[in-house]
């Protein structure tokens, strides 16, 4: 029998996480669903985890490493359902996300795409703060220009969305998910329900952290591509070669080492604040110390600095004030 949903996974080493991954979609409410997994070469225990699992759900594909793209790309070509959900290997669905945005989808003809509201949270699963999007299609067209306005893991989408806009693209390196996004908003109605059904893990060694600079650059192709798409009715990507793709990217943004420093010195700091929030001040100061010595004059940086003294000298002198038995007055 069909089932509605197919969910597509990728997994590259996670170990660490891809239990508690592969449990938030087992137990969703929910149940019509194929879970396709891509293992792409994971060298750790993540193959093994897998393995152990016995529910018929879970269609397993081991590969030798070939990137995010392809791997997502290989899963959608797999897919039987008319529905596509979207899953990460550390992050967490809550158990009624697919339930809602089955019953969105069946409800809303028009709309090929929605996503969610979500939790960051970090490395160890404590929340950091709640992930807002806009709602309608409009809002969410408009926000694009601007901002990627979906939280990839968190989505789910009519299968007939790839099959007339294609599916990820290679060329456009780690945006591939925004340049889709933008591609199924030319041609269908989307939105996100403002309900928190999912939870993305903020992780330092990860790939978005490791390669933002890149990021960056392509985030600015792909709205060159949009906008060549709005003006011709298609883009170029296809003609290009790397070569010049790589030209436009240096245009856009010259890889210098000033550059480069720049943002990492934003990538630290942001960790700082994931770390401040939740209350692991020593890695926080430790970020913070790496983005202060690529960027000294940050404000943002050195206000954080003074919010975590605070945090941390401020409860210790109302400690001392209790044991001396004397009232505490701010």
């Amino acid at each position: 029998m069909t089932p509605k949903v197919s969910v597509v996974m990728s997994v590259f080493n996670n170990e660490s996480y891809i239990r508690e991954a592969v449990d938030s979609i087992l137990n969703q409410t929910f149940k019509d669903f194929e879970f396709i997994i891509i293992n792409d070469g994971s060298t750790d225990r993540t193959r093994e985890i897998l393995s152990s699992y016995t529910d018929e759900r879970i269609r397993l594909f081991d590969q030798e490493n070939r990137g995010l793209t392809r791997s997502l790309n290989r899963g959608l070509s797999l897919a039987n359902g008319s529905y596509i959900a979207r899953m990460d290997g550390d992050d967490i669905s809550e158990p009624e996300r697919f339930a809602e945005e089955v019953r969105f989808l069946d409800q809303n003809e028009k709309i090929g795409l929605v996503g969610t509201f979500a939790y960051r949270m970090d490395e160890q699963g404590r929340i950091v703060s709640l992930s807002k999007y806009k709602t309608t299609t409009e809002e969410i067209r408009e926000d694009l220009w601007a901002d990627c306005s979906f939280c990839h893991p968190s989505v789910m989408f009519r299968k007939i969305c790839t099959d007339e806009v294609g599916m990820y693209r290679e060329k456009v390196g780690p945006s591939e998910d925004y340049d889709l996004w933008f591609r199924i908003t030319e041609r269908f109605d989307v939105a996100n329900i403002p309900m928190p059904l999912h939870k993305f893990r903020i992780n330092s060694l990860g790939v978005t952290m490791a390669r933002r600079f890149e990021q960056l650059r392509y985030i600015m192709l792909v709205r060159l591509l949009a906008e060549e798409r709005k003006k011709y009715g298609q883009d170029s990507l296809e003609r290009w070669s790397l070569e010049e793709i790589s030209t436009t990217l240096e245009n856009f943004l010259p890889k210098t080492p000033e550059n480069e420093r720049t943002v990492l010195a934003s990538n630290y700091v942001y960790l700082a604040d994931v770390y401040y929030v939740t209350g692991d001040y020593r890695r926080s100061l430790n970020w913070l110390a790496r983005s202060l010595w690529f960027k000294p004059v940050d404000l943002r940086g050195w206000k954080l600095f003074g919010k975590i003294l605070v945090s941390i000298i401020l409860p210790k002198a109302i400690l001392r004030h209790l044991r001396r038995g004397a009232p505490f007055v701010s």
